[in-house]
Formats: structure tokens, C-alpha cells, sequence
């Protein structure tokens, strides 16, 4: 996602707050659950690809 800067000054709020959601969210999972990022990583992968072939 390299045309999004996550920085809170540079873009709109929306992008920002949904960054920030999802991080955190993230950071929830990692301590419920014990994995490691790479898990989470896998996970957001496999969100993004599901997304690429059937859409939202």
C-alpha cells in the first residue's frame, strides 16, 4: 500500500482511524491468542486476498 502515508498530518482522517482500528486490533489478537506476526501477517494476506477475488 505504498500510495497511502499513514501519517495523521498528510491524510484524510478516515484512512487514519482505520490504520489505527486495524493495528489495534491486531495487537488484541497477538495477546489473546499468542501467535506471532507472522501469523497476523498470514491473516491480513489472506484477508486482502480473499477481498482481491470476491470483493467486499
Amino acid at each position: 500500500m505504498s500510495q497511502f502515508n499513514f501519517d495523521d498530518t498528510e491524510t484524510s482522517g478516515i484512512w487514519w482511524s482505520t490504520y489505527v482500528s486495524i493495528r489495534d486490533l491486531c495487537v488484541e489478537l497477538k495477546d489473546d491468542t499468542s501467535c506471532c506476526d507472522t501469523e497476523i501477517v498470514e491473516l491480513l494476506r489472506s484477508i486482502a486476498k480473499s477481498i482481491e477475488v470476491n470483493g467486499l
